[in-house]
């Protein structure tokens, strides 16, 4: 068992060495803050963590850490490894192990980090032990996950079956997928290595069915069009034993023809848009302008290029053919001025765009410089979009510096990409003098918040009058992070904002909405290659159980992986913008997140506590949840009709208090003077000495043993000595002491 250290025992026993400890991210629950990160810490066993520039994202139980954020581990020991687990690829420049030998060790991010846990080890303490699973553990395992949900990362063993042929693309050897099973004679197809990579001597090794292999990687539950596959996603293959068999991978030599640019445009003016040509072809050119900017993710750029070296030519008119999604061997930009080579096929775009297939190999010969551009202020972007013919593009690349004024579309997990608005002007809160960041990446990962300063490089387009970028999925810097927290409301809250607005009209700044989800239909599937999950509307209230909530939250976005969370009384926050649209909504757009739910049961109390509680609230306030006052009826203020009353509480029934009113209480008969009674609803503090219930529910409570009966056919009333009997469906009912109507 791993021994407990504490601080003072460290000092006390020096020489001593401690065991491993682990910091997860939840050791930093309820940290930080979303927007802009701030100091956060969390000690463990005597080591403490802290980074001044964070969060605790609950979700994924994470610490993320934002760019520039300096992370500071100290312990009572001297360090001698830190071991890092990040969430994705989410690494803020910091290797998944570090070497360290002092008790303090400090980091500053080149960009955010998300931690999902830290080993920190003293001595020569070893590396956290992977664990090793047979094929039926890891099916479990993987069968447990959420749909769309990787493990952390495992060693599998068992045999090969089912072996496709190793992967080919281009003439260059990719990966192969096949099945492990428990036993190889006994082949059950329902455990994948997806895309493995097996390899020996630092070559391509296919395996053949029969082997047994041992693979490293993270399992996942994949889930498509209501289809299911447990995979093992592109894992390493170690062979533990080989069948024999022929091990060369057939790669097929391909000819082609290598041309210039002015070749590629003449192939490509020949097809009908929306036509590739049939065979691949290696064209060389320059690279004049960078479309858009190389990704690191997915190891891709779109760039122009042109046959002669140095020009800035930018569309098929001027002699450039357009390079999309190139992957340059290099993994980075190829820069400007690079002599390229081009493998692909060449394909007329619909709108006429000559360009090459999509994620095409790029084989960089000479490397290209920095990429040189001036830079302009959104007035200046303005009017240079607004000079344009409608989806006209500027020849040359801006840096544009502004403030979010408006956010269009709230940052996508989907794909980390976000539509905002930037202005000039750091307080506007709208559309107009401002220019659109169509589907932009921040460089934080994160949503990136009304009046944050950002800068984006790109081409400027005119489309239908709307100045943008050209192109999507740019990345921009935000240079100076949000300073607007929005407020949390109730949905009580929102739908009073929303229905004081005119009609179609916003709120000038967003809000995080939080409510039980009441009315969800499925998502609108996108259709998109991915299929992934697009939006859908949803109704929310602000307690569970309602039949149909009073706020619409319109084609909100949600998660694929959330879809099982949309059922009536789960609970979320909505990021969005309220309107009024025939009623209160949310705008189109916002961003959905699950939590838990809170505590919302009803609470039973008598008339003293209900007091007590509802004045300790702000006067006119109304408490968060559903309460059942027992007491009884002290003065009746107004008289019973069409099963409505109003009447004073207390829990005397010969007191005089009149500070706990009840206000048309929807109930089953008249409560007179003396009547105990249970009512049911939310707590006002309507003065600061006077709690009412208004609009409520009420019942009658009866002695113990006794039961409220109203007569009918069936229903016959006895008296026996005195005594009082209701008979019904042969059942005898006592009602000495009961008032009867």
């Amino acid at each position: 068992m791993k021994k407990f250290f504490s601080l003072i025992a460290a000092v006390l026993f020096a020489g001593s060495m401690m065991a491993d400890v682990v910091i997860s991210g939840s050791a930093f629950a309820g940290q930080g803050t979303s927007s802009t990160g701030s100091p956060v810490s969390a000690t463990v066993e005597g080591v403490t963590f802290e980074c001044d520039k964070a969060y605790s994202d609950d979700a994924h139980s994470t610490l993320r850490c934002y760019k520039n954020g300096v992370i500071t581990i100290t312990a009572p020991e001297k360090i001698t490894k830190l071991i890092f687990q990040f969430y994705q690829t989410y690494n803020g420049g910091l290797a998944n192990e570090v070497v360290v030998d002092a008790n303090e060790w400090t980091y500053t991010l080149a960009s955010q980090a998300r931690i999902e846990q830290v080993t920190v080890s003293f001595g020569d303490s070893p590396a956290p032990v992977v664990d090793t699973l047979n094929v039926a553990q890891a099916i479990e395992i993987a069968s447990a996950l959420a749909d769309n949900a990787s493990s952390k990362e495992y060693f599998i063993e068992g045999f090969a079956v089912n072996v496709a042929d190793y992967y080919v693309e281009s003439g260059t050897p990719k990966n192969q997928t096949f099945y492990i099973v428990e036993d190889a004679a006994a082949p059950d197809s329902v455990l994948q290595a997806f895309r493995a990579t097996p390899q020996k001597e630092g070559k391509a090794y296919p395996v053949l069915a029969g082997d047994k292999v041992r693979l490293f990687g993270k399992l996942q539950k994949y889930v498509k069009n209501d289809k299911t596959q447990l995979e093992v996603v592109t894992p390493t293959v170690e062979f533990l034993s080989e069948v024999e068999g022929d091990r060369t991978i057939d790669i097929p030599v391909v000819e082609r023809d290598t041309i210039d640019v002015a070749k590629a445009l003449e192939i490509g003016e020949a097809l009908d848009k929306g036509k590739a040509t049939d065979i691949e072809y290696v064209i060389k050119g320059y690279s004049s302008v960078i479309k858009t900017a190389y990704d690191p993710g997915f190891k891709n750029e779109s760039f122009w290029i042109v046959d002669e070296k140095g020009s800035k030519a930018a569309s098929n008119a001027d002699g450039a053919f357009l390079v999309y999604r190139g992957k340059p061997d290099t993994e980075k930009s190829v820069g400007i001025g690079a002599l390229v080579y081009v493998t692909a096929k060449i394909q007329k775009y619909s709108d006429g765009v000559i360009e090459s297939w999509s994620n095409c190999a790029v084989h960089v010969e000479e490397q290209g410089g920095e990429e040189t551009v001036e830079s302009i202020n959104v007035t200046k972007a303005l009017e240079i979009g607004n000079a344009l013919a409608d989806k006209a593009v500027s020849p040359e690349k801006y840096e544009i510096t502004g403030y979010v004024s408006y956010i269009y579309s709230f940052f996508s997990k989907d794909f980390n990409n976000e539509t905002v608005w930037i202005s000039d002007n750091p307080e506007n809160t709208t559309t107009e003098n401002a220019f659109e960041i169509y589907r932009g990446k921040p460089n934080t990962a994160a949503e990136v918040g009304w009046g944050a300063k950002v800068k984006i490089v790109c081409q400027i387009k005119n489309y239908g009058g709307t100045i943008e970028n050209d192109g999507t999925n740019l990345p921009f810097e935000v240079l100076e992070a949000s300073p607007y927290v929005p407020d949390t409301l109730s949905i009580e809250e929102a739908v009073d904002i929303a229905n004081a607005l005119g009609e179609d009209a916003k709120t000038p700044k967003y809000h995080v909405i939080k409510g039980f989800i009441q009315d969800a239909p499925l998502p609108y599937n996108y259709k998109g290659s991915d299929n992934k999950w697009k939006n859908t509307t949803i109704k929310m209230s602000q307690f569970p159980n309602e039949q149909e909530g009073p706020l619409a939250v319109y084609k909100a976005n949600i998660l694929k992986a959330d879809t099982a969370k949309l059922v009536q009384n789960s609970y979320a926050y909505v990021l969005g913008y309220l309107t009024k649209h025939g009623g209160a909504q949310v705008a189109e757009g916002s961003n959905v997140e699950f939590v838990e739910a809170p505590d919302m049961d009803t609470v039973h109390v008598n008339v003293a506590e209900a007091l007590a509680i509802g004045t300790n609230l702000p006067v006119e306030g109304k408490s968060d949840r559903i309460y059942a006052v027992t007491g009884f009826v002290n003065s009746v203020d107004g008289e019973f009709a069409e099963g409505v009353e109003t009447f004073y509480m207390a829990d005397d029934a010969a007191s005089e208090a009149m500070n706990f009113l009840v206000l048309d209480v929807a109930i089953e008969a008249e409560a007179p003077v003396g009547q105990k009674v249970e009512v049911v609803g939310r707590l006002q503090n309507a003065d600061g000495e006077t709690v009412t219930i208004e609009n409520g529910k009420a019942r009658l409570l009866w002695p113990e043993g006794i039961e409220s009966i109203v007569l009918t056919e069936k229903a016959q009333k006895v008296v026996v000595d005195g005594v009082i009997y209701i008979v019904r469906d042969n059942k005898l009912f006592n009602l000495q002491g009961a008032q009867v109507r």
